[in-house]
């Protein structure tokens, strides 16, 4: 049982300013947000918000969306799909995007990390294959690190 801290508007806040500032856009619906003791971030209905979590023995609530770092936040699959699909809705510019080809994406289906030169700084990025989300990566060292899930993993994706 993980405990699960409901975070505040400033917290909130200080959430989109990072995705804006790594991603050109943040989540405009009105969540709540559960951070978990490992910093990991969920998504919920504002509703749900409201019950007192101290009561309850829960596992997981909500959708995993990312995981809250120092001065970054690591997008999940499902958080970067999200995001992609609320910003596309919004008409919003989206940056750190990255388009992998067939061969690619099968290879990142797969667990293999990616040589990709794209410059010096490193990075998060948000991965897709023609219009599709596939995830989210890390950029470092001209290497895209792979965090794809083992449960997400497999050969015949394409």
């Amino acid at each position: 049982m993980q405990k699960l801290k409901i975070l505040n508007t400033r917290e909130i806040k200080a959430i989109k300013e990072l995705l804006i500032k790594q991603f050109g856009s943040a989540l405009q619906e009105n969540y709540a947000y559960l951070q978990t003791e490992k910093d990991r971030l969920f998504l919920v209905n504002r509703d749900i918000a409201q019950i007192d979590l101290d009561k309850l023995k829960i596992d997981r609530l909500g959708l995993y969306f990312a995981e809250l770092r120092p001065s970054q936040i690591r997008l999940s699959k499902e958080g970067a799909q999200l995001l992609v699909n609320e910003a596309r809705r919004q008409k919003a510019d989206l940056k750190n995007i990255l388009s992998l080809t067939k061969i690619e994406t099968r290879a990142y289906f797969a667990g293999v990390d990616l040589k990709k030169d794209l410059g010096e700084e490193n990075r998060l990025v948000i991965l897709t294959y023609e219009d599709a989300v596939v995830g989210c990566a890390a950029y470092k060292e001209g290497k895209l690190i792979n965090f794809l899930p083992k449960i997400h993993r497999g050969e015949v994706i394409l």
